[in-house]
């Protein structure tokens, strides 16, 4: 067993003391997503409001809306105050919309309390990776973003199911909880903002051999790929479902069978990343889960057996899952190169943001246009195009000293 344990640790290594508290901090964060915005709430609009059946997808609107607006304002803010003068926001937003959930008992009161709980939770993440990137050398991200997205995706998943847990009973109970889960994601936020303090770092990322790319170009290049990412990931979450029990006519009991390779190869991905993504190739990488996505997708178009769709998907999810802790190193490195690094955060959490929403809303467009089968093709597509852009964007980089721009 100690010999096991010795493999496992030189596979992922373990996060370094001074990220516990952003790991902490940030599956606050994420299990506060889970538990009111993704669970509890939509139970209180449905069951205890009465509210339309549309009013979820408005919601999630509402908060993607929200981050897109919020983060580069308070990347400005952060670039241009200390960071200790910024950070009450997060718990003065959140708590006034929990509050607000709280008293109202109406659906224009929740919105205006979700408004204001994910400009709070947006604020907070923007900070987090600020420090993170304070924090951490560009050696060190990749392991970083691995264990927050680990500790993250944990943390939703817990919340949803604690949130489902409480609908059955009070849905507004969860909202009295996430109130205890702002305190201690403050706490942890204030902690991980000393330790960052204590330890600031500018590590350049351009190295002698290269040429460095002219900041409008990564800046597009970086928003292409946040963009793109979520974008992803916001359309397979559309296309899945219809794809899965309509075309392909799979019991609702055997889905989770379909995607168990998949989980697995994740977990592997995931490793992968933790332990062997380096700065200056971090770009090259994503363009390989790209074309990763590109291939499963198109992959799923082409197939009607359900093996065969475990196969696409066993290309496509893990690609996904790795990408999120790789996009994040990629944004982070790319901001400590920065003269306003809180802003480039602000700027490119607003482009995951947008991402996602554009995913999500053209790909139910194209299912309601054609089907599932065909969002499918246009996920492949989308992908094949972001492969080739971030290629574009690696060579872009990579021209010699003294060759013609």
């Amino acid at each position: 067993m100690p010999a096991r344990a010795s493999v496992a640790r030189s596979v992922i290594p373990l996060p370094p003391r001074k990220l516990l508290s952003a790991l902490g901090s940030g599956a606050a964060l994420d299990g506060m997503t889970g538990l009111v915005i993704l669970s509890a709430g939509n139970a209180y609009l449905l069951r205890t409001l009465d509210a339309s059946a549309a009013l979820p997808a408005l919601a999630l609107t509402l908060q993607a809306v929200t981050k897109i607006a919020v983060s580069p304002a308070a990347g400005w803010i952060a670039d241009r105050r200390r960071l200790s003068s910024v950070l009450p926001a997060v718990p003065a937003l959140a708590t006034a919309g929990l509050a607000l959930m709280l008293t109202t008992r109406s659906v224009a009161g929740y919105l205006a309390g979700l408004a204001a709980l994910s400009a709070g939770i947006s604020i907070a993440w923007v900070l987090l990776r600020h420090c993170v990137g304070d924090t951490t050398s560009e050696a060190e991200r990749g392991n970083a973003a691995t264990w927050i997205s680990l500790a993250s995706g944990g943390a939703v998943a817990s919340g949803f199911g604690a949130g489902t847990l409480l609908a059955a009973v009070e849905p507004r109970m969860a909202f009295a909880l996430a109130l205890m889960v702002v305190a201690v994601a403050t706490v942890l936020l204030d902690r991980l903002r000393r330790t960052a303090d204590a330890s600031r770092r500018d590590v350049s990322l351009i190295t002698a051999s290269l040429r460095p790319t002219p900041q409008r170009l990564q800046s597009l290049a970086l928003g292409l790929v946040a963009s793109g990412q979520f974008a992803l990931a916001g359309g397979l979450l559309v296309t899945f479902w219809p794809f899965v029990l309509r075309d392909l006519e799979v019991p609702a009991a055997r889905v989770l069978w379909l995607l168990v390779p998949a989980g697995f190869i994740a977990v592997g991905a995931l490793g992968a990343v933790g332990r062997w993504s380096l700065p200056g190739r971090r770009l090259a990488e994503v363009t390989v889960l790209y074309a990763s996505v590109a291939v499963g997708c198109a992959l799923a178009f082409v197939t009607h057996s359900p093996w065969a769709f475990a196969v696409a998907m066993a290309l496509v999810v893990p690609a996904i899952v790795a990408g999120v802790p790789l996009v994040t190193a990629v944004v982070i490195d790319f901001s400590r190169g920065r003269s306003g690094p809180a802003g480039a955060l602000g700027w490119l959490g607003s482009a995951e943001a947008a991402g996602s929403l554009a995913g999500s809303g053209i790909m139910g467009v194209v299912i309601a246009s054609t089907d599932a089968r065909g969002a499918f093709l246009a996920l492949a597509v989308t992908a094949g195009v972001l492969a080739v852009a971030t290629t574009a964007s690696v060579r872009a980089q990579r021209i010699p000293l003294g060759s013609p721009a």
